[in-house]
């Protein structure tokens, strides 16, 4: 597909300074250029640990930098269903992680360096259902259990930030942000190089074998093979990994998410949208949005995990569906539109640790699979697994609660689409 309206708009690109040469020696193998791979680096690096990342591709071309560029608490799964199968301290465990990545995201937006990252504070999610009451009941539960200050909008109220008559309620979050996440993902890489860390583009993982305690990696630097030899290795690939991982590629499902990005609007978008807040639904696989710089409309959509898709199907689907919800914005057309795989597992969270539980293969770590809610998982589960390498904590166990379930091969995707219709129809039936 074409350039990502991300691409576009991305200023200061990060350039490394060395290239991969044959023998390279390092303590901690990072492969994958994403946000969870770019966070562990950084924060072994702080640490003064010997770390090297490699990205088969360049820096945040994976999901991380097309998303919708969001960032709030919480995870892919629900908590209430969490907390059917974890404990009450397991599950504000995983919360403390999730609220832990918004807060040093925020602070990294807020930075020096990090100026074109645009942040925009506030996200509000709105409710289609018409059991308002429920809304409300789980605000004041989650707020008491977690001690948030999330804020339950009304009809009447949610009026002032958003005019649509298809929503009946919405719960507000200013903790939450909104950003420019392919610039953030640049001035992080930037900031991973001013700390002294060795960032390698265009350099595809192959394969790997333990030998005498050290682990000996293949890699491809866009010329010839070479060989990486370190002491440890974590895989932070997310939807782009593929057999080079071993079992970890038997974990998750690629899913693709969908993101389209309107030509310059005029007034009639701040009529529909009066607040510069980022926007979600409730739906199971709803819609996410947010005003851009330039007076555009940035609109997310769905998921899939099977079949092809063309710009010009995808452009007529987003804006049927800016339609539905703002008929005031009457054929608007779309100037950008591209996706993403994300990794998900199919209970919704991610692997943190360990390939294997209970049989670990010594030293071989995953970070992968935060599908559907990344930019604060992410980072959070970075700084966790970071704390275990450096021997500080060993609060990613909580992680091991997820079994590494097999992602069902072949036919996988297909029953991970099957499961997304089904979802589909309940939403229709729930919002009927």
């Amino acid at each position: 597909m074409n350039n990502t309206w991300y691409d576009d708009t991305l200023i200061n690109r990060f350039g490394q300074k060395e290239h991969l040469t044959n023998n390279y020696k390092c303590a901690v193998l990072i492969v994958g250029g994403g946000l969870a791979g770019l966070c562990l680096l950084y924060k072994l690096k702080k640490n003064n640990v010997d770390a090297v990342l490699i990205e088969e591709n360049h820096i945040g071309s994976g999901a991380s930098g097309r998303n919708g560029g969001f960032c709030l608490s919480g995870w892919a799964q629900d908590y209430d269903v969490l907390l059917k199968y974890l404990s009450e301290e397991e599950v504000l465990t995983l919360e403390q992680i999730a609220a832990s990545g918004v807060e040093w995201m925020k602070k990294k937006c807020l930075s020096e360096g990090y100026e074109h990252t645009n942040l925009q504070s506030g996200v509000l999610k709105c409710f289609l259902t018409k059991n308002i009451e429920k809304v409300k009941k789980d605000v004041i539960a989650q707020n008491k259990l977690f001690d948030q200050n999330e804020e339950f909008i009304n009809k009447e109220k949610l009026s002032k930030y958003v005019c649509s008559s298809r929503y009946t309620c919405g719960v507000l979050r200013q903790d939450s942000f909104q950003f420019h996440p392919l610039n953030f993902m640049h001035a992080l890489a930037k900031d991973c190089s001013n700390l002294g860390a060795s960032i390698f583009e265009n350099s595809k993982f192959i394969s790997y074998h333990i030998d005498g305690g050290r682990i000996n990696s293949r890699v491809f630097n866009g010329n010839e093979m070479v060989k990486v030899q370190s002491e440890k290795i974590v895989f932070a690939t997310g939807g782009y990994g593929g057999k080079e991982i071993k079992d970890l590629k038997n974990y998750w499902l690629p899913i693709k998410t969908f993101i389209g990005v309107t030509k310059p609007l005029g007034n009639e978008l701040h009529s529909v949208l009066k607040k510069p807040l980022g926007f979600s639904d409730n739906r199971r696989a709803g819609n996410y949005y947010r005003v851009l710089p330039g007076n555009r409309l940035s609109w997310g959509r769905g998921i899939s995990a099977v079949g092809k898709f063309t710009c010009s199907n995808l452009k007529r689907a987003i804006s049927k569906e800016i339609n539905y919800f703002f008929p005031e914005l009457r054929n608007v057309e779309i100037d950008y539109v591209w996706f993403g795989n994300m990794a998900y597992a199919s209970h919704y969270m991610p692997y943190v640790g360990s390939i294997k539980i209970g049989n670990e293969e010594k030293n071989v770590f995953t970070l992968m699979g935060f599908g559907g809610h990344g930019m604060n998982t992410a980072p959070g589960s970075a700084m966790v697994l970071a704390d275990f390498i450096l021997g500080k904590s060993s609060k990613h166990e909580v992680f091991n609660r997820f079994r590494r379930k097999w992602n069902g091969g072949l036919i996988g995707p297909y029953i991970a689409e099957m499961k997304y219709k089904y979802l589909q129809i309940q939403d229709y039936f729930d919002l009927a």
